[in-house]
């Protein structure tokens, strides 16, 4: 992990100032170009996991390099990629180095490493009023319907709705990005995701109905959700609802364990799987849990707990 860290810092961020601006390969299965929040959350995120990695490891000196790129980085990509009379997050790139990158247009992806990042207990990556304004912007300009819409795979039915990959309400750099109309359920999950932890739960619920009303078993299986084929990696973030829908937090180096959930707080209970094995937890009580019952019972395995913090 140190030495694919010190790469980047060799050969990607060549400048020093915690931003990509080469040439960088990513799921479109393309290359974009200049600084953006897409690859931007993920070197930020990395950046905070390898110093809480290198602090275990008991190297403080490289623990700290990584945790002040990280606050870098994540300073300088808001500077450059805020828009805010757009109110959503761009790619910084003009005519000569567009291809392939959304430019100025509304992509879902632009804060794609987030739902990670709150996974990890990390936190959020960029500025988190403006994280959330981009993640609304996502909803109310990419949303879409068949008729009249197709989705670039074909994979929509008559009454299906979903979320695009990009529209550009302020305009599209000539021959940049093509995947447009592409729809695509590993790509919405993580703005769900994200809209879960900051409490927009309507927005999330409309966005995950919609997605699951495509697969309610009159036109495909209510127990898959295929992207490119039947199995395919990022349709697994829809994991990420979940642990946000709970407020999960975990660490197993710690063995903390940590609810905060988003619905039915005063009368909840969710499947729990740890290090070790699986079971279930259970809370019960006013707001705020001044008084009740808390329960955590492993089903399967162990599971070892020094702390547990509740909300």
């Amino acid at each position: 992990v140190k030495r694919q860290i010190e790469i980047v810092f060799e050969e990607f961020d060549v400048d020093g100032d915690g931003v990509i601006r080469c040439a960088q390969q990513n799921t479109y299965d393309t290359a974009m170009y200049g600084a953006n929040t897409f690859i931007g959350s993920y070197w930020v995120t990395a950046l905070k996991a390898t110093a809480i990695m290198a602090s275990w490891m008991e190297e403080t000196d490289f623990s700290e390099k990584c945790q002040a790129r990280a606050e870098l980085a994540a300073a300088n990509y808001e500077r450059i990629c805020w828009k805010e009379d757009f109110g959503y997050y761009i790619a910084d790139v003009d005519e000569t180095n567009c291809k392939n990158s959304y430019g100025p247009g509304c992509f879902i992806d632009q804060l794609c490493a987030v739902g990670l990042s709150l996974a990890c207990g990390l936190g959020t990556v960029f500025d988190p009023a403006h994280e959330a304004a981009a993640r609304q912007a996502i909803l109310d300009h990419n949303i879409v319907s068949k008729p009249p819409f197709q989705d670039y795979q074909k994979h929509f039915y008559n009454g299906d709705t979903g979320i695009r990959c990009c529209t550009y309400p302020h305009g599209k750099l000539p021959g940049c990005y093509v995947y447009d109309d592409l729809v695509s359920i590993g790509f919405t999950y993580p703005v769900i995701a994200a809209m879960i932890h900051e409490g927009n739960l309507e927005s999330a619920s409309i966005i995950a109905k919609n997605l699951r009303a495509r697969h309610s078993g009159i036109n495909r299986s209510p127990w898959n959700e295929p992207e490119c084929g039947l199995l395919y990696s990022r349709a697994m973030a829809s994991w990420n609802l979940f642990e946000q829908a709970c407020g999960f937090s975990y660490d197993s180096s710690t063995a903390s364990i940590g609810y905060a959930p988003k619905m039915n707080a005063t009368n909840f209970s969710c499947f729990l799987t740890v290090e070790g094995g699986w079971g279930q937890f259970q809370q019960n009580g006013p707001e705020g849990l001044p008084s009740g019952s808390v329960s955590l019972r492993a089903l399967h395995g162990s599971i070892t707990v020094k702390s547990l913090k509740l909300k």
